[in-house]
This record gives C-alpha cells, sequence and structure tokens, in this order.
C-alpha cells in the first residue's frame, strides 16, 4: 500500500514555497520528498555545485551554525499567502533539509489515522527518538556516502561519468554549458573542504559498511516485533527515519530517476569495478532493500502543480 491514493490530487497550501537545490545532491532529494510527500506544490530551482553560489549569495544563510557554509541547499522559502492582522506575514526560510521536512510534516499532516500521515507521529518521546537516528542517518551515512561518492566521481571514474551531472535536465541550459570548464576546480575545491583522500574515502567506506549492518539489524528487529510486513525503524510505519536513511543511503543502492528520485544520476555500473562490488554488496543488505522499498511505496512522483523556476530567460 502507498501513502498516495491518488497521485493526481495536490493539496491547497498556505504558501507559495520555492526551493532552492543541489539537483542531484541527496540531502537535497530529501527535502524535495517531503514536498512531494505531502503533494504540497512547490517551484525547485535545480542548481549545480559551484555555480550555485551565484543564486545562492542572495539566499545565503545568517543563521548560527552556517558561518563557513553560507551557500548551503537546500534553501526554502515559504511564504504565508493569507495575510496576518491585515499585514503580510513574513516568509519563512530554512536552509536544512531536516526543518523542511519537519515544517512539511507540522504543516501539512493528515488527522491521526489517515494517509499520509505525520513523518513524526503523534506521540512527543517517539518524535525526539526519531529525531535522534535521522540526525545520526544526516551525520553518518549522509556524509560519508557524499565523501566516498565525491572520490569515486570526481577521481576514480572517466571523466564523461561527472560531466553527465551537470545534463538531464539536471539544471538549466547556461549551468549545463559552464559545467565541464567548473569541474577541475570544484573537485580541487571539494578535496581540500571535504578532505577526499585514498585513505579517508577508505575510511568512510568502513563506516558506511557498519552503518548498513546496524541498521540492517534495527530494522530486522523491527519486523520481528511488527509480526511480518515491511520492517520500519519506528512503530511498524513510514516515518522521517526511513525517508532519511532512503535518500542518504539509497543513492548507495542504485536509487535513481526512474525510482523516483528527483534528479538524474549517474548508474553504478559506471563506477570502477571495485567500487560497483561495493555497492552491489550494501544492495543485499535489509538496509539496502529497505531503501529501495521505501522508493517504491512512498516516494511517489513530482507533487502536482510543482513546476521548475529559471532565472536568465530560462538560461539560469
Amino acid at each position: 500500500m502507498t501513502d498516495h491514493p491518488d497521485q493526481n490530487q495536490g493539496v491547497k497550501s498556505r504558501f507559495n514555497i520555492t526551493l532552492q537545490t543541489i539537483s542531484f545532491s541527496h540531502y537535497n532529494e530529501k527535502a524535495r520528498w517531503a514536498l512531494d510527500y505531502y503533494r504540497v506544490p512547490y517551484v525547485e530551482h535545480k542548481m549545480l555545485p559551484a555555480l550555485h553560489g551565484f543564486t545562492m549569495f542572495w539566499y545565503r544563510s545568517k543563521e548560527p551554525g552556517f558561518e563557513e557554509t553560507p551557500y548551503v541547499t537546500p534553501f526554502m522559502m515559504a511564504v504565508p499567502t493569507e495575510k496576518v492582522s491585515g499585514k503580510d506575514a513574513k516568509p519563512i526560510k530554512l536552509h536544512d533539509s531536516t526543518k523542511i521536512v519537519e515544517f512539511a510534516s507540522d504543516q501539512f499532516a493528515s488527522q491521526p489515522g489517515s494517509i499520509p500521515a505525520n513523518l513524526y507521529t503523534n506521540d512527543p518521546a517517539t518524535k525526539e527518538k526519531i529525531l535522534a537516528l535521522e540526525e545520526r542517518i544526516d551525520i553518518t551515512v549522509g556524509t560519508h556516502v557524499r565523501r566516498w561518492l565525491y572520490y569515486e566521481l570526481l577521481f576514480k571514474s572517466p571523466r564523461s561519468v561527472t560531466r553527465g551531472l551537470g545534463k538531464h535536465g539536471n539544471a538549466a541550459k547556461l549551468q549545463s554549458w559552464l559545467w565541464p570548464a567548473v569541474l577541475p576546480f570544484f573537485s580541487l575545491f571539494l578535496r581540500n573542504h571535504l578532505n577526499i583522500t585514498k585513505e579517508t574515502a577508505a575510511e568512510s567506506k568502513d563506516i558506511i559498511r557498519r552503518e548498513f549492518e546496524d541498521l540492517s539489524r534495527m530494522l530486522e528487529e523491527s519486523g520481528r516485533s511488527a509480526g511480518g510486513g515491511p520492517s520500519y525503524f519506528f512503530e511498524n510505519r513510514f516515518t522521517a527515519a526511513d525517508l532519511t536513511f532512503a535518500c542518504l543511503g539509497g543513492v548507495m543502492v542504485g536509487v535513481n530517476h526512474e525510482h523516483g528520485y528527483g534528479a538524474w544520476l549517474p548508474p553504478l555500473t559506471q563506477l570502477r569495478p571495485e567500487a560497483h562490488a561495493f555497492t552491489e554488496e550494501l544492495r543485499q543488505t535489509t538496509a539496502g532493500k529497505h531503501a529501495l522499498e521505501c522508493y517504491r511505496l512512498h516516494r511517489g512522483s513530482k507533487a502536482p502543480g510543482s513546476s521548475y523556476g529559471t532565472s536568465l530567460f530560462g538560461l539560469w
């Protein structure tokens, strides 16, 4: 059973929502999925890394904790459509994927027992547990998947693979044209900024493997408690923890646009044989299968009424 009996029926939103994304980023997919999950229409501005700075300069974060990464994505701005005391309400600005998921769940979740339900449940104690696991997955799975994949894509794969990230609708035309020229500088920046080396990539690989093993045990224990059916991390139902792992871990097991991922990703078969073998190993784990199952049952398509935004006469 999926969460959306009618995939063509959107919700009437109290906000005009825009979402600035680095289109192929797994953290950005997390924010996109949350809005799509509740069928909330939004305008997505898809960008490529490094080039996104020209746009994000106008939306850079001034919040504490983002001093070193002011151009972070995803960035969501929700402008209320209704006035408060006769005045325009202030827009809601969020630079963090978890906060965007919370916003979507708080604003658009249906009543208890209906579909789609609150991604954090209606129990405060359970919500705290979900947030804790979500943060763990963000930090361990998310960051180490990013470093390992960038190592393999930027430094071990044919240049045609990484050039493909700038095509297939991942950004507007001008960004796509500039992407091959930017790639060498972007690779050098990431090597230094994320400390991407052969040794750190190997370290990330070990952490990813351990996390998949540990999360698999959690899912297997949850499945035994539930007595059959799809296993989830909490209360035998899809929550923000499942959504987060499906996004951040799913890219390691072959999730792509055909599964509902909101951008084009290169097939894992284009990785070197050793790296591809590792992804196949993860794909066979309980956690890997869970990520694919979450996409099959819960991802759905883009929210009805959503669109893609551009600037510079459609070129950016």
